[in-house]
Parts: structure tokens; sequence; C-alpha cells
């Protein structure tokens, strides 16, 4: 299904925090698990000419980056998931420990929110809040 994405995601950095709200197209799909929800970056996230795809199960929310960059990040509320990340100089291995995980999600749209950690190395590199809002097209 052709749907409308609104995303709002904080990340905090030494202190710093930065906010970016992109508003999108995509698809909605049901799987076997639960859903896929995709949609292509743009220039405001600065990951412009990469599609990303969230593949959204009960507890688990996987976030899979393909095209101008490759990048899988494994998110369940209350663990940590080592996770690879593709770099003009490399691949870079990244922990990812998720705070908190909430979907509210069914085939017509909802909400869903995630909250982790990324580390490198033991070292936290940057704290994350994303909340997205999915909702037919055209509604």
């Amino acid at each position: 299904m052709d749907v409308l994405i609104s995303i709002v995601g904080v990340q905090q950095l030494d202190g710093d925090s930065d906010t970016i709200e992109l508003t999108t197209d995509g698809t909605l799909e049901p799987t076997a698990d639960g859903y896929r929800l995709r949609y292509e970056e743009t220039s405001v996230t600065g990951l412009e000419g990469a599609m990303t795809t969230l593949h959204i199960a009960p507890g688990q929310v996987m976030l899979e980056r393909s095209g101008s960059l490759t990048s899988l990040l494994v998110l369940e509320k209350g663990k940590r998931h080592l996770n690879s990340y593709e770099t003009p100089y490399g691949n870079l291995m990244i922990g990812a420990y998720t705070d908190d995980l909430s979907v509210d999600l069914t085939e017509k749209g909802g909400r869903l929110g995630f909250r982790y950690t990324l580390d490198m190395n033991g070292s936290v590199t940057g704290r994350h809040d994303v909340r997205i809002s999915v909702r037919p097209a055209g509604a």
C-alpha cells in the first residue's frame, strides 16, 4: 500500500542535539512476521540515493539501507546487537543498544518509535530517538 511517512529523528552527541524531520512517500506491506516499510532517502537526511527498509516484527525492528549506503541495524528492546555499516573506507562493526521500542502498526498505518545508543569499540558515538507515523497516501 502506498503511504505517507513522517519521521522525526533526534541525535545527541557530546551534549549537542540535532533534529531531522522528514515527510516522504513510501510503501507498507504485510509480511509473515509483521510489516515492511520502505522509502527513499533524500538530501534532507544526507543519505540521498539510499533506500531504507524497516522490517517490523513483534519486539524487533531491522533498519536496512541499500544503494548509496549499505547498512543493517537490528533494534530489540533491552538488547545490544552488533551491526555492519559499509563506508567508503571499509566496513565498520557498530553496537546498538535499544532502550525503547514501541510499535502500534496495522495494514492501515500507525506509529512506531525507537530509542537507541550506538557505540564503537566500547565508546558511545551517539544517542538516537526516532518517531515514525504512517498513514495511507492521500488520507
